[in-house]
C-alpha cells in the first residue's frame, strides 16, 4: 500500500489496497483508536459488556499472584501483575530499616457471581456490617452496603485492575498504624508504577461514591479506560443493573453511574 500527499491528504496507488484498508478499519473497534489498545488487549479477548460486568471466567485470562508469606493467591490482569510486582520490589528496597510491613494482597479480581454473593449475604444480614440490617427498608440496606461494597456489575474488581492490600481498616494506614510508612510510600511512589487510590477522602469526591479506602489501589493505564467504557455501555443500556440482585429495584438509574465514576481525579485520564 502506498500513501501519498502532504498533511491529511491520503491517496492509494491501487483500488484493491484501498478496499483492504477500508475493510481493516471498518471492523477495527473505535476503542482501539481512542484508547491506544486493541479490543483484545483491553478486554483480554472477552465480550466487552461481559468483561465490564465481571461476567466471564477470570481463571482463563488473569494471572495468579501468590503472597509469598501468607501463601494466599489472587487473580489480576497480566499487565497489572507485572506492574504490581515491580512496585513491590521498589517498596521492599525502600522499607529496609524503616518498616517491617510488606505488601500483600487481600483481594483482586472478583467475578459478577462473587460480587453478587457478597452483596446478597450483606443484604440478608448473613454477612455482618457496621450496622445491622434488621428493621431497615430495602433502600436503607442498599445505602448501607454501598458505603464500602459495590453492586454486582459495577465493581472495579471485575476488571482485574484493582487490588486491596494488607488491611481493610483505614487506621492501619494512618499515623501510628503499622502501615503508616507503606501508605506514605504509596502516596509518593505508586503513580510511578501506574497505580492510584480510587477512593480517597470522601469530601474530595463531592461526598459521592464509596467511603475512604486506603487499601484499594487501581492500575490507572487500564482502569481509567475501562471506567469510560463502562459508563458508555451503561448509558447505552448494554449494561443492566436493575432487577438483577436483591435490592436493585430500589436503585435510581443514576445511582450505579455515580458510584462507578465518583473516584479520585488521579485515577482518571
Amino acid at each position: 500500500m502506498k500513501l501519498e500527499g502532504p498533511g491529511n491528504g491520503i491517496s492509494f496507488s491501487y483500488l484493491e489496497d484501498f478496499m483492504n484498508f477500508h475493510r481493516l478499519f471498518k471492523f477495527f473497534p473505535v476503542v482501539a483508536v481512542a484508547l491506544g489498545l486493541s479490543a483484545d488487549d483491553l478486554y483480554l479477548g472477552q465480550t466487552p459488556e461481559k468483561y465490564l460486568m465481571g461476567d466471564y471466567n477470570g481463571g482463563k485470562v488473569h494471572k495468579v499472584f501468590v503472597n509469598k508469606i501468607e501463601k494466599s493467591s489472587f487473580r489480576m490482569r497480566p499487565d497489572v501483575m507485572a506492574a504490581f510486582q515491580k512496585m513491590i520490589e521498589a517498596y521492599d528496597k525502600d522499607r529496609k530499616g524503616k518498616s517491617n510491613e510488606h505488601i500483600f494482597v487481600r483481594s483482586g479480581f472478583r467475578s459478577y457471581a462473587d460480587q453478587k454473593y457478597i452483596w446478597e449475604t450483606k443484604f440478608t444480614g448473613k454477612r455482618k456490617m457496621r450496622e445491622s440490617v434488621e428493621g431497615k427498608k430495602p433502600e436503607e440496606i442498599v445505602s448501607l452496603i454501598l458505603q464500602y461494597s459495590s453492586a454486582p456489575g459495577t465493581s472495579r474488581h471485575h476488571w482485574g485492575t484493582d487490588i486491596d492490600i494488607n488491611s481493610f481498616d483505614n487506621t492501619y494506614f494512618e499515623k501510628g498504624g503499622k502501615g503508616e510508612f507503606l501508605y506514605s510510600w504509596l502516596q509518593e511512589n505508586a503513580s510511578k508504577f501506574g497505580f492510584c487510590q480510587p477512593y480517597n477522602e470522601y469530601s474530595k469526591r463531592g461526598e459521592k461514591g464509596y467511603y475512604l479506602e486506603r487499601w484499594h489501589w487501581s492500575y490507572k493505564p487500564v482502569s481509567s479506560k475501562l471506567e469510560k467504557e463502562w459508563q458508555k455501555a451503561y448509558q447505552s443500556k448494554k449494561i443492566i443493573i436493575k432487577g438483577k440482585f436483591m435490592g436493585s429495584n430500589t436503585m435510581s438509574d443514576d445511582l450505579p453511574l455515580t458510584y462507578v465514576t465518583s473516584v479520585n481525579t488521579d485515577c482518571k485520564e
